[in-house]
């Protein structure tokens, strides 16, 4: 019986070892299926045998069968031989082989910590003027077309992984789409987004109460306000803010950004952590991605926010006030070459987040005060101003934090609707009624914003929106127009 034992126990342990390392493929669990029926059966004999066992040693008169005769086991033996434990061996060392060759041949590897990540929009969009400003028609005053305004893709991970406090050196790498400006034919190309290396000065493993530092070099989002610092999968609406695509904040920046908070609040039954101050100082080229610098002047950033102390119960939870400054030097060019390459850039930010489920109101005003070239070829101080007002409320629960830590199923997400509307204005030059800078159109224009984003899954929602942009100046190629905008997102 002590042979029997121990193939018992080692026949467990196999099939222990394959259940957790087998990899979930239809090929692998057929096979792992027939090993297990093999092994269950075998099983079964070893249950008959001690049953046969046990009746063999003892009598019907009470004497007992001396169990060290080796005669006692002489069936025990035959019902179990050789050939049954070889051609098991044989059966695993098949299966293990086609693993290690499966693994070898049709799995991606890195020799460090990977995620992949990435994001897609899927876009439809019906204009009732062709002649507004950057979506010219080919004819008829209606214009529709299909899109995909985005497609993202990329990896991140850590390079140094501290086990002990958590300062972790960590990358991230990232390319997008982007279409040519072309009204036909399949021109696009891949794009360089993120690129960085970012250091985690202090402790991640401490736990939430203690404060963050963290160093970024690299191609990366700068931290100014609240649009430009949100990425592809985050932004609450279809079209982003007016000011801050015009005034190119939200194109990445390569450059060094410090990123940090102090004294954070926390509520671990709502999985909740709000800093007290957030702060953010970098240095950056300023002319946009994927560039090196063009002149001289440095693009210096820096950013401060302050989060209301109250507990998470509280009506002002998540009540935030920041402040951003930009000060950089730009290059500007006209029809005859370099004007200069010393132009002002100043952009001044405040705003204002409030997000306390179900509801939530934002506010950004920006004004920047830059050199720009006029149609006769001078420079001239503009002082630009932007203002993006946005009010949202959400049915259903997938945006409280107590749900994301809740034990579900990968595919179960909570179903949420969220509306909201926003309030978007934008004046390329305050102090002139009609300004003719190149590349910013003339005069102030205004959008209003309609919205409904459905949430079907954790990373996929259904987003439609109506569109009023209103020219305070029209003229033949810039005209209102009312859009009508569907589109998918969807994050992995």
């Amino acid at each position: 019986m002590g042979k029997q034992h121990l193939l018992a126990v080692s026949v467990a342990l196999v099939l222990q070892g394959f259940s957790l390392t087998a990899q979930a493929n239809d090929d692998t669990q057929a096979e792992l299926q027939q090993l297990k029926a093999q092994i269950a059966q075998l099983q079964k004999r070893f249950v008959q045998l001690e049953q046969k066992h046990t009746t063999q040693t003892v009598s019907e008169d009470g004497e007992g069968i001396d169990a060290e005769d080796p005669d006692a086991d002489v069936n025990l033996v035959r019902e179990v031989n050789a050939d049954d434990i070889d051609g098991l061996k044989g059966d695993i060392e098949n299966f293990k082989y086609d693993e290690s060759r499966r693994y070898e041949r049709q799995t991606v590897k890195s020799t460090r910590d990977t995620t992949l990540y990435g994001t897609v929009q899927v876009r439809t969009s019906y204009q009732d003027e062709s002649t507004s400003a950057g979506n010219p028609a080919p004819s008829g005053d209606r214009y529709s077309t299909f899109d995909i305004p985005t497609a993202l893709l990329g990896v991140r991970g850590n390079l140094f992984r501290d086990y002990n406090e958590g300062k972790n050196l960590e990358y991230q790498l990232s390319f997008s789409y982007s279409k040519q400006p072309s009204t036909a034919g399949n021109n696009s190309n891949f794009n360089l987004q993120d690129a960085f290396l970012r250091y985690n000065v202090f402790s991640t493993n401490s736990g939430l109460e203690e404060p963050r530092l963290n160093v970024t070099l690299g191609q990366q989002l700068i931290p100014f306000g609240l649009e430009a610092q949100s990425p592809e999968d985050l932004r609450p609406t279809i079209t982003q803010a007016i000011a801050p695509v015009q005034l190119g904040l939200t194109a990445r920046q390569n450059g060094l950004i410090v990123r940090g908070d102090v004294k954070p609040y926390v509520d671990y039954g709502a999985n909740y952590r709000a800093p007290l101050l957030e702060y953010a100082l970098g240095v950056t080229n300023g002319n946009g991605i994927n560039k090196t610098d063009d002149n001289d002047g440095k693009d210096f950033l820096a950013r401060v926010a302050y989060t209301l102390p109250v507990d998470y119960a509280s009506i002002f939870r998540e009540l935030k006030f920041g402040a951003s400054y930009l000060k950089g030097k730009a290059n500007v060019k006209n029809a005859r070459g370099l004007l200069s390459d010393n132009a002002k850039r100043d952009i001044l930010g405040f705003d204002i987040y409030y997000n306390h489920a179900p509801f939530g109101v934002t506010y950004e005003y920006i004004q920047a005060r830059t050199e720009q070239a006029t149609a006769s070829n001078q420079l001239v101080d503009t002082t630009a101003e932007g203002h993006t007002f946005t009010a949202f409320y959400t049915v259903g629960d997938q945006f409280y934090n107590s749900i994301k830590s809740n034990a579900k199923f990968d595919d179960f997400w909570p179903k949420s609707i969220q509306g909201y509307y926003r309030y978007d204005n934008y004046n390329p030059n305050k102090d002139q009624d009609v300004v003719n800078v190149v590349g910013n159109g003339f005069g102030e224009y205004t959008r209003h914003s309609l919205g409904l984003n459905f949430f079907f899954a954790q990373t996929t929602k259904f987003q439609l929106a109506l569109n009023n942009t209103q020219y305070k100046h029209e003229t033949a190629t810039q005209k209102d127009f009312n859009e009508v905008v569907g589109q998918f997102q969807y994050t992995f």
